[in-house]
């Protein structure tokens, strides 16, 4: 880590340190903290405004040091529109947020620097440690992540140390619009940031960023926590943050029990984000998954992958049927529900293997996902429950670099955890049928 950055990262936590002490008073005898929920993220663009209400919603149910806040946010540009009611333009505020923060003191302490790296994976262990050192929670860190997403792409899910470059992201998490082709943070480096931050295993990551529901993105972030709290669909950045609902309903309950709980009161404001986001009231979903079960649908995939691979000379235009009919989560992207591929090729094959290999997934993901809700507004194509993404393409695509400079999803998909496990790359290499035709729950 350069000198500049630790530099910077000790700035901006004695910032937070000197805005406790000037914006709330200290509690002489706090109650040992259960829990450190960590907010972290940009949205940029016009929608600074809604992580401030999202700050001052928890702050009205925050209960009394049994869970600690730490926010750390950067501010977009937002242009002629720029809305930011507690933080300028590339303004980057951490802080804690107590029942007394004074949000209008929040900018005195706010690093003005638009060039720090939100997205660099030590500023985020940093953080991580800060959070840690301050609260000593006794049932651990949760991570929540605020901003935009999506699932793999071969433009951004990649080791950029083993090639030694930066590429220009475009799907990964709370890419920084202050840099030239807004940077983002990979699967890769979120992994690096929590092993390196020293808190251990955390006890839940919540993806309120669209498509984090991905299979690829999920198994590579296994050992590093208990929970994830995601979606395979696009999110509504207004009116559905479900982050306060969490920080209401953890003291006293295991992350588990408070974590179901969000998730089933959760069905209104999901309806009313959803349905602002699109005339068309677009479907979705938000789901509560065990991370410790997801091996099992990794397991599962496995044996999906081998069997397709071996069957598809002889069951070609079976297997292609299939393929076209899988749900797709947005029609943008090749992102598709694997149990609904395992279930739809176990019946247009009839293959026996491939109907015991879709009755193992169904059972791995009924163990994996504990809890989701549902949104169906009848007028686009849903499931009655959705598992999690994969990524579906033909031959021709997954060995094609789509943009100049950047790498195919060949060459990107083979460091992934979820490719080296269970080799279903090797089936979007043998695949020759680019899904078409597919029920798709979005689009704009």
């Amino acid at each position: 880590m350069k000198l500049r950055h630790i530099l910077k990262v000790y700035s901006i936590l004695l910032a937070a340190l000197t805005l406790l002490a000037a914006c709330s008073k200290t509690d002489p005898e706090p109650s040992p903290t259960e829990y450190a929920v960590i907010l972290y993220g940009t949205t940029g663009g016009e929608m600074d405004y809604v992580v401030e209400e999202i700050w001052e919603e928890i702050q009205t149910v925050l209960p009394d040091n049994k869970v600690r806040v730490f926010c750390c946010y950067k501010y977009g540009d937002g242009g002629d529109n720029f809305s930011g009611k507690y933080g300028d333009r590339g303004e980057l505020l951490t802080f804690e947020l107590r029942r007394d923060t004074d949000f209008e003191k929040l900018r005195d302490y706010g690093l003005r620097d638009s060039t720090f790296e939100l997205f660099d994976s030590e500023n985020l262990a940093q953080v991580l440690a800060w959070a840690q050192i301050q609260a000593n929670p006794s049932k651990g860190c949760i991570l929540t992540f605020y901003g935009h997403g999506g699932g793999f792409d071969a433009a951004e899910d990649f080791p950029k140390g083993l090639y030694g470059v930066v590429s220009p992201a475009t799907r990964g998490v709370i890419y920084d619009e202050w840099f030239k082709y807004r940077v983002g943070m990979n699967m890769y480096e979120i992994a690096r940031a929590i092993e390196r931050s020293g808190v251990g295993r955390l006890a839940g990551i919540m993806f309120h960023n669209c498509q984090m529901g991905s299979i690829e993105w999920l198994t590579e972030l296994i050992p590093y926590t208990d929970y994830f709290i995601a979606t395979p669909f696009l999110l509504s950045s207004e009116n559905e943050p479900l982050i306060p609902y969490l920080v209401k309903n953890l003291p006293g309950r295991p992350f588990e029990d408070a974590a179901r709980l969000t998730i089933l009161e959760s069905k209104d404001r999901l309806i009313d984000g959803l349905r602002h986001e699109d005339p068309d009231d677009f479907p979705g979903n938000v789901e509560l998954l065990k991370s410790s079960e997801l091996t099992q649908v990794c397991k599962a995939a496995k044996a999906l992958a081998h069997r397709l691979c071996e069957l598809y000379p002889d069951q070609q235009e079976a297997i292609d049927r299939a393929t076209c009919k899988v749900y797709r989560f947005y029609g943008g992207d090749p992102y598709f529900d694997l149990l609904d591929y395992a279930r739809i090729l176990a019946q247009e094959t009839d293959d026996r293997q491939l109907n015991t290999i879709a009755a193992e997934m169904e059972k791995a993901f009924g163990d994996a996902i504990l809890e989701q809700v549902v949104i169906d507004f009848g007028t686009r194509p849903v499931l009655d429950s959705y598992s999690l993404s994969v990524v579906l393409v033909d031959k021709e695509i997954y060995n094609t670099t789509p943009t100049p400079g950047l790498f195919s999803y060949r060459q990107a998909y083979q460091y992934s955890s979820f490719h080296q496990y269970t080799g279903w790359g090797t089936w979007l290499d043998t695949n020759l049928k680019y899904p078409t035709g597919n029920p798709c729950g979005q689009s704009f």
